[in-house]
């Protein structure tokens, strides 16, 4: 994972040295980790890459000839083909993994959570306008050592200077998962103008059908700002889907915005639960989550920072575990 993430930030470094007149939409890269809350437990460290291409309608810019693909092909589902919408593919390569408290006990701990990594390549049609938004993908992916999971943490760890995790010779083996997700988000009240404080209320439902993981989510966001940007939804976690890309840059060459979220996740199945193996770990059918952040928007760049909480993710384990997300954007 070290040699992807140095990828990574290559290609982001180049991006902010390509001219405006470039033919493409938004570039991404997305960073959780539970250091940005002091602790390390649980979901530990996860990092997307993501690309939105130009939305179909905009036929200057060669990368809507990839979305008017996508919104053909998926022209019958609800929310998509309608006349006074924007459509766009969004593609996202994540890594993401888990940990026990104890990363630096070498043995079994078969009282805790299992280490895992996941590595996964996913595809979303977004179909939006200024009220709504819906999106139609699927994701395929790899558990085990080849997710590189091990050595991104331990790479992140001697960056940081925390503890070496010393327990992943006990990671899940490999396996292939994969499935497909949809999302939909209102906005139901917004008040004040362009150039002026603004505040913004809106609902969001998903569902996630996957060999990895099945879910139905739903929450409700509300943000205040100085020109808020058309995206419904700022939540830039990397374990999120690309909900929040687009219509994520406003019309002003410079914005802010503050947010909080309130959620709450139902769990069908969990992969780490069903193969956890010799661990004595069951995990939580429904978890709540709160979320706060905010976003600065500097012509063609933006930095998000979410710290947020979710309730225990085992039965057994009634306590909370947090992460931070670092999010940032270039509009090519």
């Amino acid at each position: 994972m070290p040699v992807i993430l140095n990828r990574a930030f290559f290609m982001l470094l180049l991006a902010t040295l390509i001219p405006a007149t470039t033919k493409a939409d938004i570039l991404s890269i997305a960073w959780d980790n539970d250091l940005l809350t002091g602790e390390d437990r649980g979901y530990t460290n996860g990092v997307r890459i993501s690309y939105l291409t130009a939305a179909a309608e905009d036929s200057g810019k060669p990368s809507s000839t990839l979305a008017r693909t996508g919104k053909e092909a998926l022209a019958r589902l609800p929310g998509i083909g309608q006349a006074e919408n924007k459509h766009a593919l969004s593609f996202s390569l994540r890594q993401l993994m888990v940990t026990p408290a104890d990363i630096a006990n070498p043995e079994l701990q078969p009282d805790d959570i299992p280490y895992a990594g996941h590595l996964s390549l996913s595809s979303t049609l977004w179909s939006w306008n200024a009220d709504t938004i819906t999106g139609f993908g699927a994701h395929l992916g790899v558990i085990g050592p080849e997710s590189g999971a091990e050595a991104s943490q331990k790479w992140v760890h001697k960056l940081t200077g925390s503890t070496t995790p010393r327990g992943w010779d006990h990671q899940l083996g490999t396996d292939v998962v994969g499935g497909i997700q949809a999302a939909h988000g209102r906005r139901v009240f917004h008040t004040g103008n362009t150039g002026a404080i603004q505040q913004q209320v809106s609902v969001v439902g998903s569902t996630l059908i996957s060999s990895f993981r099945t879910t139905a989510k739903t929450g409700l966001v509300w943000r205040i700002g100085r020109d808020l940007p058309m995206n419904l939804v700022p939540d830039y976690a990397g374990t999120a889907s690309t909900i929040a890309l687009p219509g994520s840059f406003s019309g002003s060459p410079t914005s802010w915005s503050v947010f909080v979220g309130l959620g709450v996740e139902y769990v069908a199945y969990s992969y780490l639960e069903d193969n956890s193996g010799p661990f004595q770990f069951k995990e939580s059918p429904l978890l709540g989550q709160v979320g706060i952040g905010g976003s600065w928007q500097w012509n063609r760049t933006q930095v998000s920072l979410t710290l947020r909480a979710t309730t225990g993710e085992e039965e057994s384990s009634k306590d909370n575990f947090s992460f931070g997300t670092l999010f940032v954007s270039w509009a090519l």
